[in-house]
């Protein structure tokens, strides 16, 4: 029997030692030590909510105000399309108000920008009419080289340049 003793001794040492290793003591922390702990755990707490928020700004906010921003910047585009074939227009119109005013140098001056502006609308007006953009550079080189020839020529060409800038306006800006 001495062997079932020693057993059953070594099992209740056996039982000790485990609840001894699965239990270690719990250290009392210091009251120094248990409010910058608290402090900490707030701190995080803090910075959680803080990125949280960025990050509902950035799709509440940001997200709509960059759309936003894309159609603005394609409205100006189209505004300055729109002045730089008002400007067009305005140019052809005042060299034909020189014209019958029989002011022919004022006409050279009214259309000295004229082929840089068509230049900046050839490619709107290439989406629309292929051959348009073209047609308008070459009457406005027949214009300015009948301008000291012929000038009843001038003014009937510059009415169809201005026609045509019209109808490219009512095409694209529905005017």
């Amino acid at each position: 029997m001495t062997k079932l003793k020693e057993t059953q001794i070594i099992a209740e040492e056996g039982s000790r030692m485990t609840q001894s290793v699965s239990r270690p003591e719990k250290v009392k922390l210091g009251r120094g030590r248990r409010i910058w702990r608290k402090a900490l755990i707030w701190m995080v707490i803090v910075a959680i909510s803080f990125l949280i928020g960025l990050t509902a700004y950035h799709f509440v906010r940001y997200i709509p105000l960059t759309e936003a921003l894309k159609e603005t910047q394609s409205d100006l585009n189209a505004a300055e399309v729109h002045l730089e074939l008002l400007r067009c227009l305005t140019d052809v119109n005042n060299a034909r108000i020189a014209l019958f005013m029989d002011d022919v140098d004022s006409a050279k001056a009214a259309l000295a920008n004229m082929p840089q502006r068509l230049d900046n609308l050839a490619s709107v007006i290439n989406e629309y009419d292929d051959s348009l953009a073209k047609d308008m550079q070459e009457r406005l080189g027949l214009i300015v080289s009948g301008l000291d020839r012929d000038v009843e020529t001038a003014k009937i060409d510059l009415g169809l340049l201005a026609k045509d800038l019209l109808n490219i306006e009512a095409i694209i800006f529905g005017q």
